[in-house]
């Protein structure tokens, strides 16, 4: 006879759906403007995807046999459609304002003048899509039987009848299909469909994924509360879906940044509530306005670069009155990117050792480095966009100055050996030592989004409402001489401080212990503070020494986490029986 270890299996064991939680996944992972909140709480290079963690959880207490369509959709993937004449639709966008719930109880879609008008653009759109599959088909081959087009076909029928106003239509819910979403992605990428249509397929979205993302739909409670115990917790996904389900939670973690981003992503918010983020901006925001005078005139500043006034002048030529909101000086500088630089032994020339002349590889914002030589063996450096791998003059990215150990010279193209560039790393080299130039900074303008007409698009509600849409651009520029002028400020400033903040044992200056990995060791970091510039450890160390001076006041003040405590004390058993966390750290 078995036992029951062997014949309870649980569905995590037996028919669980890889592909479309790992489709899903990979949505979740692939947009940095749409990851979860927690991501952007602090940096951590294990945090586990919030969809697979709930479906881990989720897939253990269920038992193998569950309904497998009724459990993805339990992980947020799943999307409302309505049927008119017996072909479904799929509601997204502005189409979700408009449900709302029958006298009893189920969800239905009121055909206003907006839906009627999104019912016209389907029709419209479902027609340009055939009109893409009949193309594809005429070309023959492979596209006359292909699955995905036979799918996609049928999925884009015209309607036969149209919904008169003021109707209540059924809204159903059923389990979306990344998988094959994912599938159709891969499809429009390919270089005979882009060549047969002469312009990559645009999915919209009702073509895409016809759901928001699994994670941000909130799960239904367990009836049944269990306990999860995650011995090596990390970034806190699985702890933190835990608790999203209605179960209680024991985390254990060894490392202390993964524990304090633990407290502060499960314990602080299950114990003060909605009051602690009032108490954050609060004290941030006067922390920032304390350090704010300290850190003047070390940001990198340069008017917006003419290659992008170019390109953004170019978008609004359809609509030139709303050029002054987006061409102005400010904008946003997202990171400054240093390339390790030795004096080659052959020529004595500066030699800036790039593994790869890449800035960004992404689809659509393709960067990359030039190096450029200049007087006395010095070199400059200048950004460009690229277009399907190559530069404008045909460069190519890819190689750099440096590989497996080993440089090369950028003058006299001699190679420069690993063991010099060490000694250069650690100042024990008669040619002197290495250090850190400056080559690129990253920045973020914003452009109108504008519809087919290219004018620009409002919001119709909330609170921005009738303001203009607008879509992030990055880009990356040279620096320039107010850039590298403020790393010479901040190195200067920072020495000037050193013997203070050291008294104050507010410097890093342990030295990192030697173990398996001895590179920081080997390449002239024996100490934590070496890993920084002078810019980001003045930046850190002000941080630091503002928010001590500021604690006493925190601790006084008429808001803070210990007067949030008491008062929410009377809902301390309530906390502990929906969120039952605890820490062994």
């Amino acid at each position: 006879m078995p036992s029951s270890t062997t014949s309870d299996l649980r569905l995590i064991e037996h028919g669980f759906p890889c592909h479309q939680v790992g489709a899903e996944t990979r949505r979740e992972r692939g947009a940095s403007s749409a990851l979860p909140p927690l991501y952007f709480l602090h940096v951590w290079w294990a945090r586990r995807p919030l969809t697979p963690s709930r479906a881990a959880i989720l897939a253990s207490f269920a038992p193998a046999g569950t309904d497998v369509e009724k459990f993805v959709r339990e992980l947020g993937i799943e999307k409302r459609i309505v049927e008119i004449g017996g072909n479904p639709w799929v509601l997204t966008g502005k189409l979700l304002e408009h449900l709302e719930t029958d006298s009893v109880g189920n969800e239905v879609l009121r055909v206003a003048a907006t839906v009627d008008r999104e019912f016209e653009k389907e029709q419209v759109r479902r027609k340009e899509c055939l009109d893409v599959i009949a193309r594809l088909r005429e070309a023959g081959g492979s596209f006359q039987e292909d699955p995905l087009l036979r799918r996609w076909e049928s999925e884009c029928q015209p309607f036969t009848a149209r919904p008169s106003l003021h109707r209540l239509l059924p809204v159903h819910r059923i389990m979306a299909d990344p998988d094959h979403v994912n599938q159709r992605i891969e499809f429009a990428k390919r270089a005979d469909v882009e060549e047969i249509l002469g312009a990559p397929i645009r999915w919209d979205a009702p073509d895409l994924y016809g759901y928001t993302r699994g994670y941000s739909r909130h799960p239904l409670p367990e009836t049944k509360p269990m306990v999860v115990l995650d011995p090596t917790s990390g970034g806190g996904s699985i702890p933190f879906e835990a608790l999203r389900c209605g179960h209680q939670v024991i985390a254990n973690e060894l490392n202390p940044v993964a524990t304090v981003i633990l407290h502060a992503t499960l314990d602080y918010p299950a114990r003060y509530g909605p009051e602690l983020v009032k108490d954050i901006q609060h004290w941030g925001q006067k922390l920032i306005r304390n350090m704010e005078p300290n850190m003047e005139g070390l940001a990198p500043f340069s008017a917006l670069p003419e290659s992008e006034r170019v390109i953004l002048r170019d978008q609004c030529r359809k609509c030139p009155e709303i050029l002054p909101q987006f061409d102005v000086p400010e904008y946003d500088h997202t990171g400054l990117l240093h390339v390790r630089t030795v004096t080659c032994p052959n020529c004595g020339g500066h030699a800036p050792l790039f593994n790869t002349c890449w800035l960004s590889k992404e689809s659509g914002d393709q960067w990359g480095v030039r190096i450029v030589l200049a007087t006395q063996k010095t070199v400059s450096f200048e950004t460009y966009r690229c277009h399907k791998g190559r530069g404008p003059n045909g460069e190519d990215p890819e190689p750099g100055t440096v590989s497996r150990g080993t440089g090369q010279c950028v003058h006299c193209k001699q190679a420069i050996d690993g063991d010099e560039i060490k000694a250069q790393a650690r100042g024990e080299s008669s040619n002197g030592k290495w250090w850190d130039s400056l080559y690129a900074i990253a920045a973020v303008r914003f452009e109108p989004v504008l519809d087919k007409n290219g004018k620009p698009v409002h919001y119709s509600t909330g609170e921005r409402k009738g303001e203009i849409k607008t879509r992030r651009v990055r880009f990356f520029r040279q620096p320039n001489h107010h850039d590298l002028a403020a790393l010479v400020e901040a190195e200067e400033r920072l020495a000037a401080k050193w013997g203070e903040w050291d008294g104050k044992g507010l410097i890093p200056t342990e030295r990192v212990p030697e173990g398996n990995d001895m590179r920081p060791i080997n390449y002239g970091m024996p100490r934590w503070c070496d890993m920084f510039t002078p810019r980001q450890l003045l930046g850190h160390i002000t941080l630091l020494d503002e928010l001590i001076k500021l604690k006493p006041e925190i601790l006084r003040g008429p808001r803070n986490f210990f007067s949030v405590k008491v008062f929410r004390m009377d809902l301390e058993a309530d906390f502990k029986r929906l969120f039952g966390v605890v820490f062994w750290c």
